[in-house]
């Protein structure tokens, strides 16, 4: 699955990370408020809240899925330090899925019945084992969209849509119209139902939004295909766009073979997926010049909310030495989403409460990690507005991130489109 990103950032002291915290946009709260008289409701006392983690840290998934718990950890750290959600602490409950559905629902169920928790970040590939049992419960649950259960329940709830679908925007267009594309070609998986060929579907009305012709859809599959006749498929369209879809190394099989027939004359070259260390250390030059888009703020942008993130890593997650992990950030994210939730919940939060107040949140960009704002209010199971946008340097070694025309941000935002646009 390509949008399903397992590619998917010094010290301070505690006393001074705390101080520097509070009050920042990730909203939490100092203690001392009243917290008496508040009815009883699960994973809730004067001063803890029991909050569930599901994760896999056995099986087949446990490699991939490492840097979670040290995200998640960052983000809950920053929280006690400054006191809280309305005073309480944040009383971390974690399980392992195991990798599998049955594990997960197995999971889902102890926390729920056993551990009595108010809610669950959950960060997996696994959460179809328990999404209809956190429904018919109505237990709030926050965290990644590795499948498409998540577009289907609204007790749970995502910064970001992997698999969202039927709505495009208008973004990538403006994109590589901005950066002088004109017509397009799109390198994805040969069957028409796939994933790729889904996302594919969508950029192409993305690009045509904007003016952008799709001259050519090249399917191609790493078993079967040829990356030579895949890149003079891609020479003979004459697009001076390629729209990638497929796996990283498929792409860069089929880079190498379009310079050695003398390439193309591409001005951009788009693909979401890729994003990080690995592709540069495997590729180096053979990926020069792609473009990656990205849900989150780039570590390289170097912003505040980076810094941020930064810190908290070291100063609760130090077993990570290069916290510049996508799926650490996307778990710190995840995180603190469920923190906002907390804190909109109310002073007396309720399982009811957390669903239904984050589901009226227009503004949320986790204090500016995520481009945006985002609406929660009608984001499920929808692309974002916004995105980042990041360029291999010419010499393959490192990311570049590409600021749009009035330099003031490093999201570059669009509106959505009907799908029938062409």
């Amino acid at each position: 699955m390509v949008m399903v990103r397992a590619r998917l950032v010094a010290v301070a002291s505690a006393a001074v990370l705390a101080a520097a915290l509070v009050g920042c946009a990730s909203g939490d709260d100092q203690a001392g408020k009243s917290l008496q008289n508040c009815p009883p409701a699960p994973g809730v006392s004067n001063d803890t809240v029991r909050v569930g983690l599901i994760y896999p840290d056995s099986g087949s998934l446990r490699a991939a899925f490492v840097p979670v718990r040290s995200g998640v950890n960052a983000r809950i750290g920053i929280a006690n330090a400054a006191g809280g959600i309305d005073g309480r602490k944040i009383e971390l409950v974690v399980r392992d899925d195991g990798s599998s559905a049955s594990g997960n629902r197995s999971a889902a169920e102890d926390l729920v019945e056993r551990s009595d928790v108010l809610g669950v970040i959950e960060l997996t590939a696994a959460a179809a084992g328990s999404a209809d049992y956190f429904a018919e419960n109505h237990v709030p649950v926050v965290g990644i969209t590795a499948e498409e259960v998540w577009n289907d329940h609204d007790n749970m709830f995502a910064f970001s849509y992997l698999f969202a679908e039927n709505e495009p925007v208008s973004t990538f267009g403006k994109f590589v119209k901005a950066r002088g594309g004109t017509t397009a070609a799109v390198l994805e998986d040969g069957f028409s139902e796939s994933a790729s060929a889904k996302i594919g579907d969508q950029l192409v009305v993305s690009l045509a939004s904007q003016g952008i012709e799709t001259v050519a859809r090249v399917g191609f599959s790493s078993q079967s295909s040829s990356p030579a006749r895949a890149a003079a498929d891609i020479k003979a369209s004459g697009a001076d766009v390629l729209v990638a879809t497929v796996a990283n190394s498929s792409l860069a099989s089929v880079l190498a073979a379009l310079r050695q027939i003398g390439g193309a004359d591409l001005k951009v070259m788009i693909s979401p997926s890729g994003y990080g260390r690995k592709l540069l250390d495997d590729y180096g030059p053979a990926v020069a010049g792609l473009t990656v888009w990205l849900n989150y703020t780039p570590f390289e942008a170097e912003t505040p909310a980076i810094g941020t993130y930064r810190d908290a890593m070291s100063q609760y997650s130090p077993e990570m030495s290069d916290p510049d992990s996508e799926l650490a950030v996307v778990s710190y994210i995840s995180a603190d989403l469920f923190l906002h939730g907390l804190r909109v919940a109310g002073p007396c939060p309720t399982r009811e409460s957390f669903i239904s107040n984050l589901r009226q949140v227009t503004d949320y960009d986790a204090g500016g990690l995520v481009p945006g704002p985002i609406s929660l209010r009608d984001n499920r199971g929808r692309p974002n507005l916004c995105y980042s946008f990041v360029t291999v340097d010419e010499a393959g070694q490192s990311w570049q991130v590409q600021l749009p025309d009035d330099g003031q941000a490093t999201q570059w935002c669009g509106e959505r489109l009907p799908t029938t646009q062409s």
